[in-house]
């Protein structure tokens, strides 16, 4: 009877539960128990938890995690004395630094025990799902993330095979792109360099032409010729000194060498009126700097046109200056009245009509000097105080002249 009952707990029935009878929720994850029927490596088995339960794939939100690395900082490699273990079978294990050294693009979060693709997170598209698991999702099974996967000496464990897919090189060719860019500049700033070299280039060319222009124009040199074109032995005074600056400036003969060159006559007046109303404008702050000036005027007729000069005089620093300042066309007309408008509207367009004048000089035509109906008269109702003075260079001019009608030896020279 004992021998029945012995034998009769390997011949009791097993129960079946049915599982459609069990939630889901109802189910105690802990308390499950797998038995292994075959002979396969306990590492092959479901690992059990012990100091966290370990997955390979953890889902998570990946603008949450703020350990890891940004695009200035770089993958976050954190050095750790010890890292937290996971109980895979009977073995404990955990992620280890010596990683970081093999895979430049691993980095780890410690909030979340997982290893990362910095490479793949930073640059990456939302267009490949298959490498979610290195960019949104965390890897943290450390049985394979250095193991094998495959049979032989050849297999590859799963940091290297994701380190030779398809999508993993071209995050990692736009991150190398991405610290080269650091040093030598975007392509933006590259073109932009490019762009400022070029302007400099330019700008110095720019710089000769003035030069010589300013030179030619305060030595009284002229500056065409009668022949400019190539074939010409002398293509006058100006592009002879381009030809001159070349010689010795590469870069200034590779933009002189250009179909456009910026020495055609009516560039070279163009850069004649910027300087001639750069110097106006300065002679014009030093007026109004001395708060109040006299005013030289003079017309002589130059190819069937009337043209007034107008010159100043003021003083800077107890020193006396005496600068021309403008030519006025007054072919229409050369009465007083035209005259005197034509120098008051020249003044308001210099823009120091407003500084008292103390004093005026013309020649001794009746015009210009007349006490009634003069230009002088004129000019005194506007400026009360402008003292008419008889301009001393006429005078040395009529005297001179009326000295040699009466001098026989002048007849000799």
């Amino acid at each position: 009877m004992e021998k029945n009952k012995l034998f009769s707990i390997f011949c009791k029935p097993k129960q079946f539960v049915d599982i459609s009878l069990i939630s889901v929720a109802s189910i105690n994850t802990t308390n499950i128990i797998v038995d292994v029927e075959d002979d396969a490596s306990v590492d092959d088995a479901m690992p059990v938890k012990a100091v966290h339960e370990p997955t390979q794939d953890v889902q998570c939100d990946i603008n949450d995690i703020l350990d890891l690395g940004d695009i200035d900082s770089g993958p976050a490699t954190p050095i750790l004395d010890a890292y937290p273990k996971t109980c895979f079978g009977s073995q404990n294990r955990a992620f280890t630094s010596a990683l970081f050294k093999q895979f430049d693009w691993l980095e780890y979060s410690i909030s979340k025990d997982s290893v990362f693709c910095y490479a793949c997170r930073t640059f990456g598209t939302n267009k490949c799902k298959s490498e979610e698991t290195f960019t949104t999702k965390g890897f943290n099974n450390w049985k394979k993330i250095s193991g094998s996967k495959g049979k032989g000496k050849n297999s590859k464990s799963k940091l290297e095979i994701h380190s030779s897919t398809l999508n993993h090189l071209t995050c990692m060719a736009k991150w190398s792109a991405h610290k080269k860019s650091k040093s030598t500049g975007s392509v933006y700033t590259l073109l932009s360099n490019a762009k400022h070299e070029e302007v400099i280039k330019n700008r110095n060319y720019i710089k000769c032409i003035i030069d010589i222009i300013l030179y030619l124009s305060r030595q009284g040199i002229a500056f065409r010729g009668h022949q400019e074109d190539s074939n010409s032995l002398n293509q006058g005074n100006f592009k002879e000194a381009c030809k001159l600056f070349f010689k010795n400036n590469p870069d200034f003969q590779i933009n002189y060498e250009k179909y456009i060159n910026y020495t055609s006559p009516t560039t070279q007046n163009i850069i004649i009126d910027i300087c001639s109303n750069h110097v106006r404008d300065y002679i014009i702050n030093e007026v109004k700097k001395a708060q109040f000036y006299s005013i030289m005027c003079d017309e002589a007729r130059c190819h069937k046109e009337e043209q007034m000069s107008v010159c100043v005089r003021y003083t800077k620093n107890f020193e006396v200056f005496e600068r021309f300042i403008g030519f006025l066309n007054v072919s229409e007309k050369q009465d007083a009245e035209s005259l005197s408008n034509a120098i008051l509207n020249f003044l308001k367009f210099c823009k120091f009509d407003h500084v008292p004048i103390i004093g005026q000089s013309y020649d001794g035509a009746n015009v210009m000097s007349g006490r009634k109906g003069g230009v002088q008269a004129k000019m005194i109702k506007h400026y009360p105080y402008a003292t008419h003075i008889h301009c001393m260079a006429h005078k040395l001019n009529l005297i001179v002249v009326d000295m040699c009608k009466n001098v026989n030896v002048s007849s000799y020279y």
